[in-house]
């Protein structure tokens, strides 16, 4: 049994002894106690059995403030936790701040967009396949389109200035059934809103790049082009933008 807790059971006075008499003295003045060192006194109190409860009584009173803290700090409302931050911290930037200049002195720049090639197109007119009619047969007159299922074997070469220049591959010759092989290159002439190449026209093909080079003539591949291109009825000065540059002298 604790100490304290005999200490206030010996405290409380038992009323009514055994063989007491109600009224009399020793009927409200015993008090028993099983404690050696409290001396039973007639009439009051111990000097020492007081300081025990005093002392007693103290402990009860720090124990019990004790316990309304912890119970008061754990019913108590806890704030809600911040939001978590992630990243470094971005610094405030005042109104009326500013910018650091770069170690360069130069203003910033912003890094230029690169600009996507715009189609070819001549007189409003895209320079496309699907745009070229041909007449393939100075006998049959027959203009017709290039059949999308045909468009793979031919390749646009350029266009301008209301003209364009296009090519057929070996397979295309083949598959088609052409005569006289790939040594043209085709060329369309834009009319009313479609490019016609006219087999029954001079300028509807000139002879390409290769074929330029074997003139015979004493001539650049360059300067056969040039003639063949005056003499055919097309521009000259076109011929870069529609059959390039060709090759290289020597």
């Amino acid at each position: 049994m604790d100490r304290i807790e005999q200490l206030m059971r010996d405290a409380k006075p038992r009323v009514g002894a055994p063989d007491a008499v109600p009224g009399s003295h020793p009927a409200s003045s015993i008090v028993y106690s099983t404690d050696p060192n409290v001396v039973s006194l007639a009439g009051r109190t111990p000097a020492r059995r007081r300081r025990m409860r005093t002392a007693a009584a103290t402990v009860l009173a720090a124990a019990a403030v004790v316990a309304a803290v912890v119970l008061g700090g754990n019913l108590m409302p806890q704030p809600a936790p911040g939001p978590a931050q992630t990243g470094s911290p971005t610094p405030a930037v005042s109104a009326n701040s500013t910018p650091s200049p770069s170690p360069s002195g130069a203003a910033p720049t912003a890094s230029p967009t690169k600009a996507s090639p715009a189609a070819l197109s001549t007189g409003g007119v895209a320079c496309t396949l699907d745009n070229v009619d041909q007449q393939r047969s100075d006998q049959v007159r027959a203009i017709i389109p290039i059949a999308p299922a045909e468009q793979g074997y031919y390749t646009v070469l350029g266009c301008a200035g209301g003209w364009l220049a296009y090519s057929i591959s070996d397979d295309g010759i083949r598959a088609l059934q052409l005569d006289g092989g790939n040594a043209w290159f085709k060329i369309a002439k834009l009319q009313n809103g479609r490019f016609l190449c006219d087999v029954r026209q001079p300028w509807s093909s000139v002879f390409n790049w290769e074929f330029q080079a074997t003139n015979n003539q004493g001539l650049t591949p360059q300067q056969a082009m040039d003639k063949q291109f005056a003499q055919n009825g097309i521009p000259v000065e076109l011929r870069p933008q529609l059959v390039g540059d060709g090759p290289a002298a020597g």
